[in-house]
């Protein structure tokens, strides 16, 4: 019989799971404490619990969810992307981006939340795979214990922005978020963990009525409703026009600053696109992410600098931030659109490095 994954459990539940073999409380935190701020890989490294204690808890659960197979280094901007294989067989992606020339110093890890997609969108690779099955928490939380302890970094933000669409996996997502969160475990800011969408209307409206405190980013990437749906079909049953309504409407002023995602292509960064793109939202407080496009089998043409750059100052004169992402790690398929999961028949050795699983 195969062990429960002790990663899947919140406070409460680790909890319930000591008051049942005669432990006290305190005894909760504390394996939090060393599952994610000290991030061991053993029960048997917890050395403030009995040799007993290690051994019931080592034949009740596992620490591990993943098994670490690839670690891919940027040459060019030291972007890692890692490969990791769940315990049923299938492959997911995690990326840590390195944003050390920023002001804030940013270092991000991008996890994924699902094994495939079901969203169809016409520029990512994970569309292609197809949607499998769901992540668990233990498979979400793992992905940033083993990016800490193989990268020897630590980083300071979050966004479920990988493979995956975060928000038809909503409960395990939300929970996961919710264990970064606690104080004696990773410790990580409300501020800092941002949960990405392609617009799955009925989730982000739960996710307003709810008042979770996360970072909220929506994938809008067209203007015009019948080419949204063309590269994007989400758009079909949620149309992005019902949503900036909800937004409008709902998503509170107080809340930290919402993110619209816009990935340019050659055919949608017209002098039209940034008019409508300035009306859509009035009064949710907003920031806009532009992406260039990035190569892919989907056959989509990235603009070229000139155009981004007229297309950058037809926007400028928008009342809310603009951000011009720059595409790191695309160089070994670790950027927006292109994480697949997949093992490659030909991998670059200058790039790659063995991961030894636990």
């Amino acid at each position: 019989m195969e062990k429960k994954l002790i990663k899947n459990h919140s406070i409460d539940e680790i909890d319930e799971f000591f008051r049942s073999i005669g432990e006290r409380d305190f005894r909760g935190k504390q394996l939090v404490n060393w599952l994610y701020e000290k991030n061991v890989g053993s029960f048997h490294e917890m050395t403030n619990f009995s040799k007993e204690l290690r051994n019931i808890l080592d034949e009740n659960f596992s620490v591990g969810a993943l098994e670490p197979v690839e670690r891919r280094i940027s040459p060019l901007d030291h972007t890692e992307k890692y490969l990791f294989k769940t315990r049923d067989g299938h492959y997911i992606e995690s990326v840590l981006i390195r944003n050390e020339g920023s002001d804030e110093g940013r270092l991000t890890v991008c996890l994924s939340s699902q094994v495939g997609c079901a969203m169809g969108c016409g520029f990512c690779e994970t569309a292609r795979i197809g949607f499998i099955r769901n992540l668990d928490p233990a498979e979400i939380l793992d992905q940033l214990c083993l990016v800490r302890r193989l990268s020897g970094r630590r980083n300071n933000n979050v966004v479920f922005m990988g493979m995956g669409e975060p928000f038809l996996n909503y409960d395990n997502v939300l929970k996961s978020a919710d264990i970064m969160n606690y104080t004696f475990g990773f410790h990580m800011s409300v501020r800092k963990i941002t949960i990405s969408t392609s617009g799955i209307k009925d989730a982000i409206e739960r996710f307003i009525d709810e008042e979770r405190p996360y970072n909220l980013a929506i994938s809008l990437n067209d203007t015009l409703s019948e080419k949204r749906a063309r590269i994007m079909p989400v758009e079909v049953r949620y149309p992005f026009a019902e949503i900036a309504r909800l937004l409008n409407e709902k998503f509170p002023a107080s809340r930290n600053r919402l993110t619209i995602v816009y990935v340019m292509r050659e055919d949608n960064i017209s002098s039209e696109d940034a008019r409508r793109l300035k009306k859509m939202f009035k009064y949710t407080r907003i920031k806009l992410n532009l992406v260039p496009l990035n190569e892919g089998s989907h056959g989509y043409r990235r603009p070229d600098e000139e155009g981004i750059a007229r297309f950058v100052k037809e926007l400028e004169i928008m009342n809310i931030p603009i951000t011009l992402r720059k595409s790191l790690g695309s160089d070994i398929a670790g950027a927006c659109g292109q994480l697949s999961g997949r093992r490659y028949a030909e991998i670059d050795s200058s790039s790659t490095v063995p991961c030894s699983s636990r």
